[in-house]
């Protein structure tokens, strides 16, 4: 068996080339990981007009750059997923049938609405500013379901400061320390 296997479900404008999913990526590979890195830059997400068009058009991505992926002969397996990419997360684990940790970094409505009770989950990450979804409907959420979570004060969408580049490196910290 090997020791893990971390799968970057990134978002539609936050690609697996951002700073996060570098350093998750780097954090889990230094643990012996195998790291795979969704890509979806070759879907027009700006040309599609419905979340469940996007859905099915990432989740064909996803079933064919996984395909190869023999998910069995990992000890470990960890999802981490941001925004669009939460809700791909939860559909190939039920599409996987295994169980894998996740990381949700800005998870959508749907995604709390695709969560099974048994899941197993590292976190959830929010900005307070998310337009998405409110700090409230996640922590209310996480609250009755016991799971840890860490909302971000001041920040969108995109868990960045605009203002501030050293808070980023700050917040990715923390981020990463929920992996721990």
């Amino acid at each position: 068996m090997k020791s893990g296997i971390a799968v970057c479900f990134p978002g539609t404008g936050f690609t697996c080339k951002e700073a996060l999913f570098e350093r998750l990526g780097s954090e889990y590979a230094a643990r012996g990981y195998d790291v795979v890195k969704l890509d979806f830059s070759h879907i027009p997400f700006r040309e599609i007009e419905s979340l469940e068009e996007a859905i099915a058009v990432a989740q064909r991505a996803v079933k064919r750059q996984l395909s190869s992926v023999q998910f069995d002969d990992y000890d470990d397996v960890v999802f981490l997923s941001k925004s669009l990419g939460t809700i791909l997360a939860a559909h190939a684990e039920r599409d996987y049938g295994h169980h894998p940790r996740h990381l949700y970094l800005t998870p959508l409505h749907r995604t709390l609405t695709l969560i099974r009770p048994e899941a197993s989950i590292i976190a959830m990450v929010l900005g307070t500013q998310d337009r998405f979804l409110t700090g409230r409907q996640l922590s209310n959420f996480c609250d009755e379901r016991g799971y840890r979570y860490f909302l971000v004060e001041g920040v969108n969408h995109s868990l960045k400061d605009e203002a501030n580049a050293d808070r980023n490196g700050q917040i990715i910290d923390q981020i990463v320390a929920l992996c721990n």
